[in-house]
């Protein structure tokens, strides 16, 4: 009896040490998930993209202001005042119509001053004639080769008087006024009656209605070097409230030089030094009836370039390190207590970008999840969730 109440006993306690050790091993168990779920929830999060298979497509866009392919300002080169002002700004013009009338009183005095000294010389040269005559008649020899010298030179003089009257005439002529040198537009009128020319800027500025507008634009150098003189752009003009769209043709692609990186931050065009220095400049000129100079230029560029093999990552992917382009990708690996998570550093040869996404040649491939965002800094073989 004794014996089986003391296998009994060992019996519970033997049910008690075991029930108290798989307890404890749960306990710790528990404890370790927990403790690695909380590791886990301390840990760095991160969002994840595939690379995607397709072209690279860039587009851009940009505006500018209408200009006038010709465009010049008159005033009157002389010392001259404004008479009369004959048009004013906005005024179709054609050409060799009069624009302005000046006039100089001390020039035509001067023309009057040369032409009376002109007229004595004449009076003088008829004594000399007379005189010549005289010495023919009294057979004197020497006075007759006198008198002949004497007229040639009177006649020089009067020849050189007749040569500057006609000069000082046709300037007189030229100056007193400013006729229209094409068909066009009067952009600009500063003349005043009574005032001297040039007194505020030129006295009017002309625009040529039969050359048409142009605009420049800044294009970067990605989508310029694909353009070429001579082609057609595609452009949208908003005038008076109408977008009107147009054909323009390029004059003229030329690199932005230092200077110009300085003076042309333009409508529509964004970037730093760097980037405006490799841009293009280009110039395109455009002929409408219903637009007009400042009018407000649009215009949408886009290209498109196969990945042959790569893949497009988004740019905030992409990172450097001096000259050398890596991207960060996660590395999932089993454990234990369930798969975690590294930071690994994959070096990428880089190809094009359109400014959202870049185009990975070599380095990375279609499966990888590659880390586009992360909540902190992240470091090679760091345990991240994602």
């Amino acid at each position: 009896m004794a014996t089986e109440f003391t296998e009994a006993l060992d019996t519970r306690k033997k049910r008690l040490i075991v029930w108290l050790s798989g307890l404890f091993i749960g306990l710790l168990l528990l404890l370790t998930l927990a403790s690695n779920t909380l590791l886990t929830l301390h840990l760095p999060k991160v969002r994840t993209e595939l690379g995607r298979e397709g072209a690279l497509v860039t587009t851009w866009s940009g505006t500018a202001r209408l200009m006038p392919r010709q465009h010049i300002d008159l005033s009157n080169k002389g010392e001259w005042s404004i008479s009369e002002v004959h048009v004013k700004e906005g005024d179709y013009v054609a050409k060799g119509q009069t624009l302005i009338t000046y006039e100089n009183p001390a020039a035509e005095q001067e023309i009057l001053d040369v032409q009376a000294g002109l007229a004595g010389q004449r009076l003088t040269l008829v004594d000399l004639q007379d005189e010549y005559i005289e010495a023919v008649q009294n057979d004197d020899e020497m006075q007759v080769r006198r008198s002949k010298r004497v007229m040639e030179r009177a006649q020089l003089a009067i020849d050189v008087q007749e040569r500057k009257v006609r000069t000082m005439q046709s300037e007189a002529s030229v100056r007193r006024r400013i006729v229209a040198p094409f068909d066009g537009v009067v952009t600009q009128v500063n003349a005043t009656p009574q005032l001297p020319s040039g007194i505020g800027g030129p006295d009017i500025s002309l625009m040529n209605t039969q050359q048409g507008y142009q605009f420049e634009i800044i294009i970067p150098e990605a989508l310029g070097r694909k353009l070429r003189t001579e082609e057609k752009m595609n452009v949208e003009i908003e005038h008076e409230g109408t977008r009107v769209p147009v054909d323009g043709i390029i004059t003229e692609i030329r690199p932005m030089t230092g200077a110009d990186v300085g003076t042309s931050f333009q409508d529509g065009s964004r970037g730093n030094a760097n980037q405006m220095a490799s841009s293009k400049r280009v110039v395109v000129k455009v002929q409408h009836p219903n637009i007009q100079a400042n009018d407000l230029v649009s215009v949408e560029l886009s290209q498109s370039e196969e990945t042959d093999g790569g893949m497009l990552v988004l740019n905030q992917a992409i990172h450097q390190e001096g000259k050398n382009s890596y991207v960060l990708v996660i590395e999932e690996r089993s454990g234990p207590l369930g798969n975690t998570f590294i930071v690994r550093k994959a070096p990428v040869q880089l190809g094009g970008t359109n400014g959202q996404e870049t185009l990975v040649l070599q380095g990375v491939y279609m499966k990888d999840r590659i880390i586009v965002e992360s909540s902190e800094p992240l470091t090679e073989g760091q345990r991240v969730r994602s």
